[in-house]
């Protein structure tokens, strides 16, 4: 069955006609999603009302993948649609990071019809709006949003497959109102740039921490197994982004380091400071597995571990256990070993279960 994601056209229109212009100015042009705002990110998670319903900037974040058919999961969602547009209409300037997922079983990913994370946004004053997509699909597939129908396009051409963003700049029917307000100094409207100010209202940014070291069975490197995304957060900073259940961290050499957890939690912001760390993975040559790091031969990997267990396929990565029991893992792809990690034998007891682990992080 062919489900087309209508919530993803209504999302752009809404956020474009919501910035208040009649006539567009300048050409559309690209957005990458970064939030332009300096706000609280209010976690509403599958329902409408957040703590602070009077914020302007009004930063708001949702869950919209409990769009199932089984449990009239979609019936629940489209009831709470109109309070979400009702709360987010009369602000100056609104911001709303959502995760949508549509299936006819809730967690069966056999039964998924679409899926893609959002971020969106209006700015009366600017008089502009804008929407982004990543992880974008249809039946389990990655699909072009360009090629939704109905799509502008002078939109169109910012999106590719899986992701793209589009921004609107117009002069016209600009709020008076949404203008003082952006020019009063003592309450600032605008996020900081990437390496500017980290005080109140600023939004976090993400640098790339230093990690080097050895895997073992409860740690890689410094971080370890079980650790609450707390101290995760204590010793790498803020991620570049969460997504599908993990922490996600460029690191200051070369490479990334993934830090999952159960469930999948996605948001650019969001914190759940006490979840357990279930899995770790890095591409850094900077760490090693009996002397073995990524970027070494698969021929050299083979020679260290002649006994390779619980092997499991993701893609074009073969991922195998160095040992019965030791939970660490190598991944292999075109030759190379890309991924060294661990996991919690405790927390991921089968192959089944270590799978879906590792197809999140990708």
């Amino acid at each position: 069955m062919r489900w087309e994601p209508v919530g993803l056209i209504v999302a752009v229109a809404v956020s474009l006609a919501a910035a208040g212009s009649a006539q567009a100015a300048q050409s559309p042009t690209g957005w990458d999603g970064t939030n332009p705002f300096r706000c609280t990110l209010q976690q509403a998670g599958f329902e409408a009302a957040v703590p602070d319903p009077a914020a302007d900037p009004y930063c708001v974040e949702f869950d919209k993948r409990r769009q199932n058919v089984s449990e009239l999961g979609v019936v629940q969602f489209l009831l709470q649609e109109p309070a979400r547009v009702a709360a987010a209409v009369p602000k100056c300037f609104y911001f709303q990071s959502d995760h949508w997922r549509g299936s006819f079983v809730q967690d069966d990913e056999t039964t998924k019809t679409y899926e893609y994370d959002g971020h969106y946004f209006f700015d009366k004053a600017r008089g502009e709006g804008g929407a982004w997509v990543t992880n974008f699909n249809i039946n389990g597939r990655t699909s072009d949003p360009s090629q939704i129908p109905g799509i502008p396009s002078e939109f169109s051409r910012h999106f590719g497959p899986g992701t793209g963003g589009v921004i609107t700049r117009n002069e016209l029917d600009a709020d008076p109102a949404c203008i003082e307000r952006a020019a009063d100094p003592s309450r600032p409207v605008y996020a900081a740039p990437p390496a500017g100010d980290d005080g109140p209202g600023a939004a976090p940014v993400a640098r790339c921490p230093t990690l080097a070291g050895t895997v073992s069975r409860t740690r890689l490197a410094s971080l370890r197994l079980r650790d609450p995304e707390s101290r995760v957060r204590a010793q790498l900073g803020a991620p570049v982004r969460v997504h599908r259940g993990y922490l996600r961290y460029c690191l200051s050499a070369r490479g990334k380091v993934l830090v999952g957890q159960r469930g999948d939690r996605s948001g650019t912001r969001g914190t759940d400071p006490d979840t357990p760390t279930a899995l770790l993975l890095t591409t850094s040559p900077a760490v090693k597995v009996a002397r073995v790091r990524p970027g070494s031969s698969s021929r050299t990997v083979r020679r260290r571990f002649p006994r390779r267990v619980r092997r499991v396929r993701v893609g074009r990565t073969t991922f195998f256990e160095s040992s019965r029991r030791s939970g660490v893992l190598l991944g292999l792809r075109d030759g190379r070993l890309r991924y060294v990690g661990v996991y919690d034998r405790s927390a991921i007891r089968t192959t089944a279960g270590l799978r879906s682990f590792l197809r999140r992080a990708g």
